[in-house]
């Protein structure tokens, strides 16, 4: 039976941004459920590039009262099985008060705290959430497990005027000068140079994004258009994520332009001046970086809205152009190299599933699966078998079992032909171990992605050019939360996970196959 889940955040672009991720995890965790998202009319564009949205519903930016009420009274007619509110403000209170759901959640918002941090300027904590994980607290209070904890989003085809911008050999680095408030602005001077730092010793075009009521504007417009430096002015939200996505670096302030590149995949580099990555709000890719200094005085403000006291903005001056000049040197040297790769599942995709295979005598490989591998590798991907081995946890046997199982795997891949470069299996159930030491909630049992990430780091992955490859909707799922493209085959429990998913599969456009060797096709073959 299908379910409606009601999502509300209305702004701003950064906050709409970062809840991509609780998006997803609900999707994962209600499969088949419809998923409504209330918003601000300008973030529809951002809000529909969203994995797991179904309907958007917007209001506009000059709505009153009476007619946010007339939106939420619509709403109530679609019976919402939940409303999780992302906001916690008296728009989403009302959204709360006035459609009638068996469920309604609300995300910690840690006003005191920030409170605290800001106003009062307490001692910084150690160790502070970040705005996903407080929004994914609302997943928990529905009892089920949040699956994402990085924004993804999927820009539409780039239009032909953008896509003549990047028609270059060399890297693209995106900067966007642009904040909230001018006191969240790192001097546009000193962009500019980091722009010129970076074409002279890099080689790369770098794209300046801005808006036409930016200040900075008519000063880049005048001094940085040239075949390594040019102006995109009011690009879409839409368009300008199709941008940045191909990418190897975004340099931006605190600001809705860094999430968004994160969101894409692209590894950011966001200076931080008046606000904090305590108050929750730093970008969270996984190649991500914020450049800082300290300052007794930061954060001197929730939102860095609030004028600085002093003789000058030491929070931005003390950064240097050199500083931020090497970090970027140092994420493009890694971005430019990243590869991407074929994660595949191991029982039921690589080997023959056998339920809960202890013995390496029983390894069997499946037809093909030896000449799919060797083929992708050939073709520039790193080949990684991420498995899901709960039969630790549950007792059925060991580490040393999973071992040799998997030594025995490689062994007669190898002796097709077939390179495997890593190996990754989670231990680990939270709810059905019986050995204590692997019943814990962890981020590598798929769905989580702590596989591919530890992957992705390990082995210099590009995740969005990545496949996911396997029998389960655990794999399919991997492969979302991993912004990569997911297949499933049908072989091992592929045709019951298809059943199922019912329609849900084709609806998100997810390719199913019969066997491992179909998957080459949908690889981008270079040889």
């Amino acid at each position: 039976m299908q379910t409606n889940t009601l999502v509300v955040r209305f702004g701003s672009l950064g906050d709409v941004i970062l809840t991509s991720a609780t998006v997803l995890s609900l999707k994962i965790a209600y499969p088949g459920s419809r998923l409504t998202y209330l918003t601000k009319e300008r973030f529809r564009s951002v809000v529909e590039m969203f994995d797991g949205v179904d309907k958007v519903v917007t209001v506009s930016e000059h709505a009153s009262t009476r007619d946010l009420i007339r939106i939420l009274l619509d709403l109530d007619n679609c019976r919402f099985d939940r409303v999780v509110d992302l906001h916690g403000n008296f728009r989403s209170w009302l959204a709360r008060s006035i459609i009638t759901a068996n469920h309604t959640v609300i995300y910690p918002k840690r006003r005191v705290e920030r409170w605290r941090m800001t106003l009062k300027r307490k001692t910084l904590p150690s160790e502070y959430p970040h705005t996903i994980d407080l929004y994914n607290q609302a997943i928990s209070a529905l009892d089920k497990r949040a699956v994402c904890r990085r924004p993804v989003m999927y820009p539409p085809a780039l239009d032909e005027q953008f896509d003549r911008l990047l028609a270059t050999d060399r890297p693209i680095v995106v900067i966007a000068p642009g904040a909230a408030y001018p006191n969240k602005a790192w001097p546009i001077e000193r962009f500019m140079q980091v722009a010129r730092g970076l074409c002279e010793d890099n080689g790369v075009r770098v794209l300046f994004a801005v808006t036409s009521d930016d200040p900075n504007c008519q000063i880049l417009n005048s001094g940085a258009n040239t075949s390594d430096l040019l102006t995109l002015t009011d690009c879409p939200l839409d368009q300008l994520a199709a941008i940045v996505i191909r990418a190897k670096l975004v340099v931006a302030n605190d600001s809705g332009v860094a999430h968004l590149a994160s969101a894409v995949g692209t590894p950011t580099l966001a200076i931080f001046g008046p606000t904090h990555p305590a108050l929750g709000f730093a970008p969270r890719g996984l190649r991500d970086r914020v450049v800082e200094v300290d300052e007794p005085c930061r954060p001197c403000s929730r939102h860095g809205r609030k004028l600085c006291y002093r003789d000058e903005r030491y929070c931005f001056t003390r950064i240097t152009t050199e500083n931020v000049l090497e970090q970027a040197a140092e994420i493009l040297e890694v971005s430019i190299t990243l590869t991407p790769a074929l994660f595949v599942d191991r029982d039921g995709t690589v080997i023959e599933n056998k339920h809960y295979l202890a013995d390496p005598d029983g390894v069997e490989l499946i037809e093909g699966a030896a000449s799919v591998l060797k083929q992708a590798r050939e073709s520039g991907y790193k080949i990684v078998v991420v498995s899901n081995q709960s039969g630790v946890a549950r007792g059925y046997y060991s580490i040393n079992d999973v071992e040799r199982v998997n030594a025995r795997m490689l062994e007669l891949l190898a002796a097709e032909g077939a390179t495997v470069d890593a190996v990754y299996y989670c231990p680990h159930h939270e709810r059905e171990g019986r050995v204590k030491q692997f019943r814990v909630a962890c981020d590598c049992r798929k769905p989580g992605s702590g596989m591919g990430e530890a992957a992705a780091l390990d082995l210099g992955i590009n995740l969005r050019e990545s496949i996911v490859v396997g029998d389960s909707l655990a794999d399919i799922n991997l492969g979302r939360v991993l912004g990569a493209r997911p297949i499933l085959i049908r072989t091992g429990h592929g045709s019951k996970a298809q059943f199922e998913a019912g329609d849900e599969l084709e609806r998100l456009g997810i390719t199913v196959v019969d066997t491992i060797g179909e998957t080459l096709s949908c690889l981008s073959l270079k040889n």
